[in-house]
Formats: C-alpha cells, sequence, structure tokens
C-alpha cells in the first residue's frame, strides 16, 4: 500500500470549504488508487498538515487488515513512527489474525510546521463526548486545568456523505451546544468510511486512527487532542479506541489522549443529565445515518434505560415522546461484549436503585442475545433464501445493532 500525491485544493461543492487529499494505491492491482480526504472551513486551511502523519495513522489499520507493507510518500514525525509498530504489536496480541507489517517513510525528528497551540475535543453530540466537554469545562463538574478551546465535528462517520441534510441539521444542533459552552465549533468532513478502509474494522481496529487521523489533518494547529473513551478502566477490552492505543497515535507536537476511561457509562450519563444543554442535544443514534435518535436501537435504548433510572428520560428532548417502555429492555439485542458491558453497567445500577424491573429486562436480553448469537450465523449462511431473509428482518426489526 503506498501513499501517492497529497495536494490541497478548493472543496468541489465550491462551500468556502478545502479539501486535503492523498491519492493511495494497493499492492494488490485489482483495487484500483483511489483518493482519501479531508474537507475543512477556509479559516482551517493554514493549519492543514504537510506532513504524512495523517495519513500514516489513517491507512495503518488497512495495513495491518491485508498484511501489506505501507509506505508514506511523505515525511513522518520520529515519535509517531516508533508509537505505530508498538501499536501494530498490541493489534496483533489482541486480533491474531492481523499482521504487523513494515512501515517505510522519510522520518524527522524536529517537524517543519510550528506547534499548534489549541486544544480540541471530538464532538458528536453523544454521552461520552458531551462528558469529556463537560468535564473540562463546566465548572460544576470540572476538577480539571484542561481547557477544550475547539469541538471537532465530523461528517462522514455516524452520518453518510449522501445524507447532507442530516447533518446540516445535527450541525445545527451542536453549533448551538457548542455556542452555550463557549467553544468553537470545527466540522471536517471526511470519505474515510467509503474507502477500501471499510475492510478494516470499524469497532473493534480502527475508529480511534480514524478519529486522530482527522485532528492530525489539522495539526498545525493541535496541541493536544482528546478522545472520549468508550469503556471505563473497570471493564477494559481490546477496541478501536483504547487508553492503550490512542496516546501511541500522538506525535511529537501534538499529544493524543484517551479521555474518560476512570468513569463508566452511568456514572458519564449522570453527569451529562445534569447539563440542560446536553439534555437538549444529545445525539447517540447512529442508526439509519440520521441526526435524530430513533429510540428503537441497542443505543438509544441503553441511553434512555439509564436516564430513566436517574430520572431525567423526561429532561432530554432528544428522544421521541413515549419512545422507552421497560419491557422492551427485554428485547434489546446485544450482539458483543461491548454492548452487553454496557448492560452490565445498567443492571448494576438498577439493583442499587432497587429497579428490579429493569435487572429482571436486562436479564432477559442477554438470555435473548445469546439465543439470537446462535440463530443468526444459521440463517444467514442460508441467506440467498427470500423467506430465511425475512425471518432474519423480523428477529432484528427495531433492535438491529
Amino acid at each position: 500500500m503506498q501513499l501517492e500525491s497529497v495536494t490541497t485544493v478548493p472543496s468541489p461543492n465550491n462551500d468556502h470549504r478545502v479539501r486535503l487529499v492523498a491519492q493511495v494505491s494497493y499492492d494488490d492491482k485489482a483495487f484500483a488508487p483511489e483518493p482519501y480526504w479531508y474537507d475543512v472551513p477556509e479559516g482551517m486551511a493554514e493549519f492543514l498538515s504537510t506532513s504524512g502523519n495523517p495519513w500514516l495513522v489513517c491507512l495503518v489499520p488497512l495495513a495491518v487488515t491485508l498484511g501489506e507493507p505501507l509506505r508514506i510518500s511523505k515525511p513522518v514525525d520520529r515519535v509517531l513512527y516508533d508509537n505505530v509498530e508498538e501499536l501494530m504489536l498490541i493489534w496483533k496480541c489482541w486480533y491474531p489474525n492481523l499482521h504487523v507489517v513494515p512501515v517505510e517513510a522519510p522520518v524527522v525528528g524536529v517537524p517543519e510546521h510550528p506547534a499548534g497551540s489549541k486544544t480540541v475535543a471530538f464532538f458528536s453530540g453523544g454521552v461520552d463526548s458531551f462528558f469529556t466537554v463537560l468535564r473540562h469545562t463546566d465548572p460544576r463538574f470540572s476538577n480539571t486545568d484542561t481547557r477544550i478551546d475547539d469541538l471537532l465535528c465530523i461528517w462522514g462517520f455516524d452520518i453518510r456523505l449522501q445524507k447532507a441534510e442530516e447533518f446540516r441539521r445535527l450541525r445545527a444542533r451542536l453549533q448551538r451546544a457548542a455556542t452555550e459552552l463557549g467553544k468553537q465549533l470545527v466540522d471536517v468532513a471526511t470519505n474515510l468510511k467509503t474507502t477500501r478502509l471499510q475492510q478494516a474494522e470499524w469497532g473493534r481496529l480502527y475508529h480511534g486512527c480514524a478519529l486522530a487521523s482527522v485532528a492530525l489533518s489539522l495539526e498545525k494547529r493541535y496541541r493536544t487532542v482528546l478522545i472520549a473513551s468508550s469503556h471505563g478502566y473497570k471493564d477494559l477490552q481490546p477496541w478501536g479506541s483504547h487508553p492503550l492505543a490512542d496516546p501511541l497515535l500522538s506525535t511529537s507536537r501534538t499529544k493524543v489522549v484517551h479521555d474518560g476511561s476512570a468513569f463508566d457509562r452511568v456514572e458519564k450519563t449522570e453527569l451529562v443529565a445534569n447539563s440542560d444543554i446536553a439534555m437538549r442535544s444529545l445525539h447517540v443514534c447512529y442508526r439509519g445515518s440520521s441526526d435524530k435518535n430513533c429510540g428503537n436501537c441497542n443505543k438509544c435504548y441503553r441511553t434512555m434505560t439509564t436516564l430513566a433510572l436517574l430520572g431525567a428520560l423526561n429532561r432530554c428532548t432528544t428522544f421521541p415522546p413515549g419512545a422507552f417502555d421497560v419491557r422492551r429492555v427485554a428485547k434489546v439485542y446485544s450482539p458483543d461484549e461491548s454492548d452487553r458491558s454496557f448492560f452490565r453497567e445498567i443492571r448494576a445500577f438498577a439493583l442499587r436503585q432497587r429497579r428490579f424491573d429493569v435487572v429482571r429486562a436486562v436479564d432477559r436480553s442477554f438470555r435473548y442475545s445469546t439465543w439470537m448469537n446462535r440463530l443468526l450465523p444459521v440463517l444467514r449462511s442460508l441467506k440467498t433464501d427470500r423467506f430465511v431473509w425475512r425471518v432474519e428482518r423480523a428477529l432484528l426489526a427495531g433492535f438491529n445493532a
């Protein structure tokens, strides 16, 4: 795999935006070269990277998945270059089917560009990102010295690039929240999830790299990058964003911080529920690539369940009215250990609250998920049968992960 040319051009949409674009070719010539790009507001153009750093971080998950050596034509920071070797070893321990591949790049000890001065946090509007912003911003919650300057939201991850109107509405909601919090919202569009990078696993492997690569595309602006944690230290597991992995995406000039692992998702939701700004703006759902919370999927239901246990669900205006029914918790499908770990936290909290109806419902959802995980592989092996396909759709209706 080879990073070819890197250029900066006006965005094809002609909307006062600038595009940093690289051409990437593959050793397997069955796959044509393709562009990878980041679109930023025109006012951010001066901060765009001229190094190979964002491209190394972006491409290494695909390289280890394919087993192809990675060749970067632009200079790469020495700290990052060394870190990536360690990162590949961590991934290999977690996922033995991956490869540790050679990385070829011109390595520099002292970057040519000036150091950035700003601190940025990724901001999707979800519980994790709101928690990170609030704990470093609101004096009621904050016990840290970190000052966040920018909130970075990304078009092309949770909301697909084809959904321009949905992203416009979400961006407007996040802009209002950022303004109320006294932060600058920076929106970046990227096509990473439409490239061959899709062959790497988003959840288990590369979403931390994808986030960091977006921030490093603006590395001349940022000294510190905060990636909100997914899981707490009490329940760590191999995952695409992890306290072992994310810091290894740092360079000598930009520090990547995995933020918030000392808190589990219930604790985070409790803090977020005390913020009126968050209760007006919360966006946790990526089902349907929409700006709305569907109120019907795994992620929506576990968030609504936690808010209900906190007595705060009626204050959150971004879920459909009347969507929550504790009886439906029993039918939430949790396909993997990541989802189950969040429901175990909810179960423990419900037990402390003496909400035994929720405890029983979560237990039933675990049994249901175990049954589904045995049945679905069988159904999918028979997917050419139209009747079987309809059965699978019916089983997953409402709680398709």
